[in-house]
Protein backbone atom coordinates (compact mmCIF):
# COMPACT_ATOMS: atom_id res chain seq x y z
CA UNK A 1 0.00 0.00 0.00
CA UNK A 2 1.50 3.40 -0.84
CA UNK A 3 1.18 6.62 0.90
CA UNK A 4 0.48 10.12 -0.43
CA UNK A 5 1.09 12.22 2.81
CA UNK A 6 0.59 15.61 2.75
CA UNK A 7 3.36 17.12 5.09
CA UNK A 8 2.17 20.65 5.19
CA UNK A 9 -1.32 19.68 6.82
CA UNK A 10 -0.75 20.10 10.15
CA UNK A 11 0.79 23.52 9.69
CA UNK A 12 -1.88 24.99 6.92
CA UNK A 13 -4.60 22.87 8.84
CA UNK A 14 -8.00 21.29 8.14
CA UNK A 15 -10.00 23.01 5.03
CA UNK A 16 -11.69 25.78 7.22
CA UNK A 17 -14.39 28.40 5.23
CA UNK A 18 -15.56 31.05 7.21
CA UNK A 19 -19.59 32.73 6.34
CA UNK A 20 -19.82 35.82 7.97
CA UNK A 21 -21.84 39.58 7.47
CA UNK A 22 -18.72 40.33 4.64
CA UNK A 23 -19.11 37.26 2.43
CA UNK A 24 -17.30 34.01 2.30
CA UNK A 25 -13.18 33.41 3.40
CA UNK A 26 -10.91 30.34 2.74
CA UNK A 27 -7.88 29.47 4.94
CA UNK A 28 -4.68 27.89 3.72
CA UNK A 29 -6.26 24.36 4.29
CA UNK A 30 -8.90 24.78 1.71
CA UNK A 31 -6.92 27.30 -0.53
CA UNK A 32 -4.72 24.40 -1.16
CA UNK A 33 -7.14 21.32 -1.13
CA UNK A 34 -8.63 23.51 -4.72
CA UNK A 35 -5.27 23.86 -5.74
CA UNK A 36 -5.12 27.19 -5.43
CA UNK A 37 -6.93 28.00 -9.12
CA UNK A 38 -6.87 31.46 -10.63
CA UNK A 39 -10.73 31.34 -10.45
CA UNK A 40 -13.43 29.61 -9.09
CA UNK A 41 -17.20 28.87 -9.13
CA UNK A 42 -19.82 28.92 -6.57
CA UNK A 43 -22.77 26.68 -6.04
CA UNK A 44 -25.32 25.97 -3.80
CA UNK A 45 -27.43 23.23 -3.33
CA UNK A 46 -30.12 24.76 -1.22
CA UNK A 47 -32.11 21.02 -0.37
CA UNK A 48 -28.89 19.65 1.58
CA UNK A 49 -27.83 23.55 2.41
CA UNK A 50 -24.47 23.12 1.23
CA UNK A 51 -22.20 25.16 -1.05
CA UNK A 52 -19.67 23.71 -3.21
CA UNK A 53 -16.09 25.30 -4.76
CA UNK A 54 -14.22 24.07 -7.83
CA UNK A 55 -11.73 25.65 -9.49
CA UNK A 56 -13.51 27.73 -13.01
CA UNK A 57 -11.78 25.04 -15.07
CA UNK A 58 -13.31 25.08 -18.66
CA UNK A 59 -16.50 26.37 -17.14
CA UNK A 60 -17.38 30.08 -18.68
CA UNK A 61 -21.14 29.93 -18.57
CA UNK A 62 -21.45 29.99 -14.93
CA UNK A 63 -20.29 33.31 -13.21
CA UNK A 64 -16.82 33.49 -11.41
CA UNK A 65 -14.37 34.77 -8.76
CA UNK A 66 -10.77 35.35 -8.84
CA UNK A 67 -9.34 33.37 -5.97
CA UNK A 68 -5.43 32.93 -6.03
CA UNK A 69 -4.41 36.10 -6.96
CA UNK A 70 -6.50 37.02 -3.61
CA UNK A 71 -4.81 35.35 -1.34
CA UNK A 72 -4.06 38.01 1.74
CA UNK A 73 -2.68 36.27 5.22
CA UNK A 74 -3.04 33.29 3.88
CA UNK A 75 -6.71 33.58 3.50
CA UNK A 76 -9.13 34.59 0.92
CA UNK A 77 -11.99 36.63 1.15
CA UNK A 78 -15.40 36.66 -1.55
CA UNK A 79 -17.91 39.14 -1.09
CA UNK A 80 -21.10 37.73 -0.79
CA UNK A 81 -23.43 40.15 1.34
CA UNK A 82 -26.43 39.03 -0.40
CA UNK A 83 -26.13 35.06 -0.69
CA UNK A 84 -24.83 35.04 2.84
CA UNK A 85 -27.75 36.92 4.22
CA UNK A 86 -29.98 34.69 2.67
CA UNK A 87 -28.04 31.51 3.87
CA UNK A 88 -28.22 32.95 7.51
CA UNK A 89 -32.17 33.50 7.47
CA UNK A 90 -32.82 29.56 5.54
CA UNK A 91 -29.76 27.74 7.82
CA UNK A 92 -30.86 29.48 11.08
CA UNK A 93 -27.56 29.87 12.26
CA UNK A 94 -26.19 33.51 12.64
CA UNK A 95 -23.09 34.67 11.32
CA UNK A 96 -24.09 38.20 10.40
CA UNK A 97 -23.52 39.01 13.85
CA UNK A 98 -20.37 36.97 14.35
CA UNK A 99 -18.53 35.32 11.77
CA UNK A 100 -18.94 30.99 11.95
CA UNK A 101 -16.34 28.58 10.68
CA UNK A 102 -17.00 25.51 8.84
CA UNK A 103 -14.96 22.50 8.29
CA UNK A 104 -14.99 21.45 4.80
CA UNK A 105 -14.56 18.11 2.59
CA UNK A 106 -12.92 18.48 -0.53
CA UNK A 107 -14.75 15.84 -3.22
CA UNK A 108 -12.02 13.96 -5.45
CA UNK A 109 -14.19 12.62 -7.48
CA UNK A 110 -15.82 16.07 -8.82
CA UNK A 111 -12.75 18.16 -7.40
CA UNK A 112 -15.16 19.90 -5.28
CA UNK A 113 -14.71 21.88 -1.71
CA UNK A 114 -18.20 21.50 0.14
CA UNK A 115 -19.23 23.14 2.68
CA UNK A 116 -22.40 22.30 4.48
CA UNK A 117 -24.03 24.62 6.49
CA UNK A 118 -25.23 23.25 9.75
CA UNK A 119 -24.76 22.91 13.46
CA UNK A 120 -22.37 19.43 12.97
CA UNK A 121 -20.25 20.76 10.54
CA UNK A 122 -19.66 24.53 12.63
CA UNK A 123 -15.97 23.83 13.80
Amino acid sequence: MAYNFNFSFLKNGSPIVTLSSFGIAFNKGAIESLGAPDQVIIGYDQERQAIGVRARGEDSASPYFDFAPRIKNDWIRIGAKDFVKHLSRISKIDFLTKSKQFVADFDEETQTLIVIVDEEHLK
